[in-house]
C-alpha cells in the first residue's frame, strides 16, 4: 500500500443505498444523524474493500488498535440539508448480527431484548465531504469514483469521489483521543462523535498525522 499517510485528498461521499447507525433514540427504534459519516467509518470501510475483513473479530471495540494497523486516517464527513426516510422496520437475527454471546443471551432471556424496531435511515442524495490521509483509493483501484459499504451490516452504499471545492474539514476529536490528542471540539452529536473546529487543508494533515502510536516511526 506504500508509505504510509503518504498523500491527502479532498473526497465526497454521495448516498446510493439508504443506511442507518444507532445514532439517537427514537419511538421503537432510533434515528441516524444525517449530517455527518464518521472518520472510523470511512477509513473501516477503505479497509473491507481494499484490504479485506480483519483475519479475526474482537467482542470488544478497540479503536486505537484497529485504527493504528491501518493506513489511512480521515476527517469527518459532513453534509448539509441531508434528509432521513420514514421509520423503516428492520429485525435482528441474534445468532449472525450478535454471534448468541453470554452477554445478548442474559439480555434474551431477561425480557428486555426485542428483535423488531424501526430506524430512520439517511435517503439516497444524501452527500458528504472531508479529507482522507493515505494511500489514494483512486490510484489503487485506476478509478475516479467506487462504492464503499457503510452502516449497520454495511448495507448502505456511498459513492467516494474526489473533490476539488471542499477547503476546511472538521475533525473527530473523539478519535484524537484515543492517540492523546487533545483538540478542541465544537459540538457533540455523540461521544463518539466529536466535531473540531473546521482546519485548513494543511492544519488537517498535520494533525491526522499524529494520530499514531507512539512506536511507530516518524
Amino acid at each position: 500500500m506504500g508509505n504510509r499517510f503518504e498523500s491527502a485528498l479532498a473526497v465526497r461521499a454521495e448516498v446510493v443505498a439508504p443506511f442507518y447507525y444507532h445514532g439517537l433514540y427514537a419511538r421503537d427504534g432510533s434515528t441516524t444523524h444525517p449530517a455527518v459519516i464518521t472518520d472510523t467509518a470511512l477509513v473501516f470501510a477503505l479497509r473491507a474493500a481494499l484490504l479485506g475483513p480483519p483475519s479475526a473479530l474482537s467482542i470488544e471495540a478497540r479503536y486505537q488498535e484497529e485504527l493504528d494497523r491501518l493506513p489511512w486516517r480521515a476527517s469527518l464527513l459532513l453534509g448539509e440539508d441531508n434528509t432521513l426516510s420514514s421509520p423503516v422496520r428492520h429485525t435482528i437475527d441474534v445468532s449472525r448480527e450478535g454471534g448468541f454471546h453470554e452477554n445478548m443471551q442474559k439480555n434474551i432471556f431477561s425480557g428486555n431484548f426485542k428483535n423488531t424496531f424501526f430506524v430512520h435511515e439517511v435517503a439516497v442524495g444524501a452527500s458528504y465531504h472531508g479529507l482522507l490521509l493515505g494511500p489514494d483509493p483512486f490510484e489503487l483501484l485506476h478509478t475516479g469514483e467506487f462504492v464503499l459499504r457503510v452502516g449497520v451490516s454495511r448495507m448502505g452504499m456511498v459513492v467516494l469521489s474526489r473533490d476539488d471545492e471542499t477547503k476546511s474539514f472538521n475533525l473527530n476529536a473523539a478519535t484524537a483521543r484515543l492517540f492523546g490528542r487533545a483538540i478542541p471540539e465544537s459540538y457533540r452529536i455523540l461521544d463518539t462523535i466529536r466535531v473540531s473546529r473546521p482546519y485548513t487543508k494543511a492544519e488537517a494533515i498535520k494533525e491526522l498525522k499524529c494520530w499514531r502510536n507512539a512506536r511507530d516511526e516518524p
